[in-house]
């Protein structure tokens, strides 16, 4: 009897990862709940940089049965605070949630085949694929090399941010006196909790 039942909760199981959703593109953005990621600024001097580290978590991701859009949920921490964020992943797209509606598009439907944007008066244009040379601190079975996308705006100076996929942001370096130099670099990543099922 107790065999037979622990048979049937195996196939259970197996039926329900087998019944999980797929997403035919990578998702250039955390989604993996318990993910945490921890960011430094390489123009900080030490121990400075590694005292002003911002964690970001995946605290909770929900894709509802027949949606195309999951919402996660980020908890954001530094030595300043701690906030939640939600964003929405749907086709590629990364938006951020204000009361449940997209405040802010990171990236558009469609990324990366989407060449240029623009979103609260900053163009972004896809300037080429690239490997991440800070890929060492990754699992080996993380893809290292992902997109790169140019941020102009009047009002800032010009950025270059490399995504990844099932990371987003992993380095993002600033145009300042003709020269590219890091801003934000990804620098730990590991899992509070148990990681989720692959979309």
């Amino acid at each position: 009897m107790g065999r037979g039942v622990a048979v049937a909760a195996i196939a259970v199981l197996l039926g329900a990862l087998g019944c999980q959703p797929r997403t035919a593109a990578p998702v250039f953005a955390p989604w993996e709940e318990g993910l945490t990621l921890a960011y430094e600024d390489p123009t900080l001097p030490f121990p400075q940089r590694t005292q002003e580290r911002l964690q970001v978590r995946v605290a909770k991701a929900a894709l509802a049965p027949g949606a195309a859009a999951r919402t996660v949920q980020l908890t954001l921490s530094s030595p300043r605070g701690q906030m939640e964020i939600f964003v929405r992943h749907q086709a590629g797209g990364v938006a951020l949630l204000a009361d449940g509606r997209p405040a802010a598009r990171i990236l558009p439907e469609g990324f990366p085949a989407v060449a240029a944007w623009e979103d609260r008066g900053t163009s972004f244009r896809v300037i080429g694929r690239g490997a991440w040379e800070g890929a060492a601190i990754l699992p080996e079975t993380s893809p290292s090399v992902g997109v790169w996308v140019e941020a102009t705006s009047p009002r800032a100076p010009q950025r270059r941010t490399l995504y990844l996929p099932n990371l987003g942001e992993v380095e993002t370096l600033e145009e300042r006196g003709g020269a590219w130099v890091a801003v934000n670099r990804l620098v730990g990543r590991g899992f509070v909790d148990f990681p989720a099922p692959r979309p």
